[in-house]
């Protein structure tokens, strides 16, 4: 995670970045609920442990009751 390691909250884009996966990809999958984040104002942010979730488990499919 380099730059970004250490941080609590990732902004969409940093969160793509870190994953290896668009942007549009990450506000599909927040969309759907299969990646879990906060409201900060106006903004929406991942918490570290979804993007670590995430890179461990993989993207959830629809066959188990989540996003493509």
């Amino acid at each position: 995670m380099n730059d970004e390691e250490g941080q609590l909250l990732y902004a969409p884009n940093t969160a793509g970045r870190v994953l290896d996966i668009s942007r549009s990809k990450i506000y599909e999958l927040m969309k759907s609920g299969a990646l879990r984040y906060v409201q900060v104002g106006a903004d929406r942010r991942i918490p570290r442990s979804e993007i670590e979730r995430i890179a461990s488990e993989g993207i959830p499919t629809t066959a188990e009751g989540r996003a493509a």
